[in-house]
């Protein structure tokens, strides 16, 4: 790769104008860094402790790339290589050398000041861009000499071979796409899937592509930070900063067309302080939900000036007919017992994994324990907005309508303010919003988008009058628009035989003509994922359909492609996870498909089912035990969620004065001291008052497994091996694996080793981390959850102090002759 670059950079001496020169020197510059820092990515990942620092912040901010970026990651990431796995890693970033007289860091602010102040900002006179077309090149020719041993190299076929000087980093992410190297424009995942968006680095033709990046890539940290219901977002609003927490699914659509008048009228609600409810109603196919989630997700990307005070939480909740328990799936009825479950969406803002008396509470008791929450954290029902979407599924008789206003009226005065989309005018008063047909131009324009985007060439070549009927024929229906188009683009047919296909059949008829049509387009194992799917009892979610794909020996994305152009489901997307509810009428055509099939395909499909069930439950299970209730009960105070959100932003000194602040308002939660411990530990050098935090963690609860872990660690952080070794072996009485335990101490002696000065105590240290990680592989069985993480642990520190301590062998071997 650093020979393409060179070949770029001799490209670019042969431009004579030198504003293009250095435009293009910009662009090499540009890509070079963002290979750094996708390379620095996969070592961290790979070669350095998860929990040392917060690799996900990072990840997430390179998703939308700025030329200044790369500079802050490489200055937060080259100093935990370099204490973890190569003490010269990045040689002339901070300092100077023989080969680099001004670190290249420096080098870097310079240039990117500049990029701010006058190529961005600013005016480009001759003088400037003569001196920075110089500058620029001598900066590209140091980030070769610094860069190269992270530059992977290509293979014959273009394949990037592994980093051989960083223990055989593979790296996943494609950068180098059709014989060239690439600029990273933004990476994005949508229903779990990740993309990224680039062109290739030429000054004749840069190409923009999109290419799916693998499940298990670098910047998919859920392994590392597990990402919960919840996400805080920060807007502007009248030109003022806000954050708030939200569970807000992205767009449905990014086709969305019209509804001006619609989006006004939600706008107005949310800044009507009276109103506590507001209807949005209409047909089904019509885009209730595409409409709320636009107009949240323009709220999100600050599109809106909204009147204070905004909501602090936004909770959005699709009603369904079942809940997920730690009993497993439980089948509801009757309409309170369902509405229950937007409170206990709610309520995962504060507790992300509830607890059992949660589940066992319904109607006004539970409302009631919903308010002693937003009391404990000091919310009122005005800093509250719930989204409860498709509330026509939860009554189906004149009294349970009744029943279901009276729920919503109860909630709105008591909770917070409402948004219920429904296909019937609901059983209160609320603002209402009739959701009806496009205008005729506005389906017209749909028609056009799509079929630019399907390719359904009858469309795009089809006039103005001709649409505007088709429109008309289909009532205006996005969904109905959008099937016709669709139906056009894979059958090559005319808009007259389209139209005559699709228009004499009625909503229900219709899908099942497109089932028919889908079905026979799906390959085998497509088919085999949507069979077992049917069988769960568990949650369709990312985790549940991919585990099920990998059952069946199919890419989750190939199943994806093949969800996307059909009407089998309703789906909710977060982004980095999504949900999927089958139609009824879906689930009723799959059913007969798995009836045709012979006797060992329905058993192996229901085997492959139970399989996913009990993956299922045990992820539960070990999500509610080791980790999620240990953050949930120690950021429950108003201080501590504070000093949460100061941490996600990388602001140390507010985040340490709002730690000080939770322990002195909950002197007594003994998780709370344990997160300040962690975070003192791995985002501060003071190791001694974390040790004086974690003594207090334990003190606090002698039983507190993490704490005592905790406890351990500082000791080894500070080089006392022998009392880390005892608090270690009084975490495994609490709980703790015996093979997890064995790794820390492990881990611990490969890092002191660092600090001896003797080699043959270097080598004693090593020999029996090595042993001790020997033992930890014996000894992990499991390999599901955590337990999967640690034999991971495991396997990458046998590599490296394998590798160490062959090295220092070497040396005494070398230093006795």
């Amino acid at each position: 790769m650093k020979k393409i670059y060179l070949g770029h950079l001799h490209s670019a001496k042969e431009i004579q104008n030198h504003s293009e020169r250095l435009t293009y020197l910009t662009s090499i510059l540009r890509s070079l860094l963002q290979v750094a820092v996708v390379s620095s990515f996969e070592i961290a990942k790979n070669l350095t402790p998860s929990d040392e620092y917060d690799l996900s912040e990072l990840t997430n901010r390179f998703c939308r790339p700025s030329d200044g970026l790369p500079l802050q990651i490489l200055d937060t990431i080259a100093p935990i290589v370099r204490s973890y796995v190569a003490n010269d890693y990045l040689r002339g970033w901070f300092e100077s050398t023989r080969e680099i007289e001004k670190p290249l860091s420096k080098q870097l602010v310079d240039w990117v000041e500049f990029r701010n102040k006058r190529p961005g900002h600013g005016v480009l006179d001759a003088n400037i861009t003569n001196k920075w077309v110089n500058k620029t090149e001598a900066i590209i020719k140091d980030c070769l000499t610094i860069f190269s041993k992270i530059l992977p190299d290509i293979s014959s076929d273009g394949v990037l071979l592994p980093l051989k000087n960083f223990s055989g980093t593979k790296i996943t992410t494609p950068l180098y796409i059709k014989n060239n190297v690439v600029v990273v424009l933004n990476i994005t995942v949508r229903k779990g899937v990740w993309k990224l968006k680039g062109q290739l680095l030429s000054t004749e033709d840069a190409e923009e592509f999109t290419v799916d990046l693998d499940e298990d890539n670098v910047f998919n940290t859920i392994s590392i930070k597990p990402i919960g219901r919840y996400e805080l977002a920060d807007i502007i609003s009248n030109n003022k900063n806000y954050s708030f927490f939200h569970n807000i699914p992205v767009r449905q659509t990014d086709t969305f067309e019209g509804r001006k008048a619609e989006l006004k009228q939600l706008q107005e609600w949310i800044d009507d302080e009276d109103s506590r409810y507001c209807l949005v109603y209409g047909d089904g196919g019509y885009g209730k939900t595409t409409l709320v989630l636009e107009m949240l997700n323009l709220f999100l990307e600050s599109q809106y000036d909204f009147n204070e005070p905004l909501p602090t939480i936004i909770s959005y909740h699709t009603a369904k007919m079942t809940r997920w328990t730690d009993q497993g799936l439980v089948h509801l009825t009757g309409t309170l017992p369902v509405m229950d479950e937007c409170l206990r969406e709610l309520v995962r803002c504060f507790h992300p994994v509830l607890s059992q008396e949660w589940y066992t509470t319904s109607g006004r008791q539970l409302v009631d324990k919903t308010i002693s929450v937003l009391k404990e954290n000091k919310l009122t029902r005005d800093d509250i907005l719930l989204i409860i979407d498709n509330t026509e599924t939860l009554a189906t008789n004149s009294q349970e309508v009744k029943d279901l206003g009276a729920f919503f009226k109860t909630i709105g005065k008591l909770i917070g303010r409402i948004i219920i989309t429904s296909r019937r005018r609901e059983f209160i008063e609320a603002t209402p919003i009739a959701i009806e047909g496009l205008s005729e131009i506005e389906g017209v324009n749909l028609m056009k988008r799509l079929a630019d985007e399907f390719c359904a060439k009858p469309i795009q070549q089809a006039g103005e009058a001709k649409l505007r009927k088709v429109s008309e024929q289909l009532m205006h229906k996005p969904i109905l628009l959008e099937a016709l188009v669709k139906y056009i683009a894979r059958g090559s047919c005319g808009i007259d035989i389209a139209i005559d296909t699709v228009f004499k059949k009625s909503n229900e008829d219709l899908l099942e003509f497109l089932y028919e049509d889908a079905w026979q387009r799906l390959n085998q194992l497509q088919k085999e994922v949507f069979l077992t799917l049917i069988h769960l009892s568990s949650p369709l979610d990312q985790n549940t359909i991919s585990r099920t794909c990998q059952k069946i020996g199919i890419q989750h994305t190939e199943f994806q492609e093949g969800l996307e152009e059909t009407h089998f489901s309703v789906l909710t997307d977060y982004g980095r996870t999504y949900t999927i509810e089958l139609v009824d009428l879906a689930k009723r055509f799959f059913l007969q498909q798995f009836g045709k099939l012979d006797l060992k395909e329905k058993q192996n499909l229901k085997k492959i089912a139970e399989l996913v069930d009990s993956y299922a439950a045990e992820r539960e299970k070990i999500d509610k035990e080791y980790k999620t209730d240990r953050i949930a009960e120690a950021f429950r105070s108003e201080y501590a969620k504070a000093a949460k959100v100061y941490v996600d932003k990388g602001d140390i000194d507010n985040a340490i004065n709002m730690y000080k602040l939770a322990v002195e308002d909950d002197p007594v939660n003994s998780a709370l001291h344990d997160r300040f411990s962690w975070f003192l530990l791995n985002k501060t050098t003071d190791y001694s008052y974390a040790k004086k935090i974690s003594e207090k963690a334990v003190e606090l609860d002698k039983r507190n497994c993490d704490a005592i872990v905790g406890l351990a660690l500082v000791h080894y952080r500070l080089g006392n091996i022998q009392d880390g070794d005892k608090y270690i072996d009084q975490a495994q009485d609490a709980g703790r694996s015996l093979s997890f335990c064995m790794l820390r101490k492990a881990i611990a002696r490969y890092y002191q080793a660092k600090d001896e000065e003797m080699i043959d105590r270097k080598i004693e240290l090593l020999e029996t981390a090595l042993d001790l990680l020997e033992q930890a592989d014996r000894k992990n069985t499991n390999y599901r959850g955590y337990d999967a993480k640690n034999k991971s642990d495991i396997q990458r520190y046998q590599g490296l102090t394998r590798n160490r301590l062959s090295a220092l062998r070497a040396t005494r071997t070398r230093s006795r002759r």
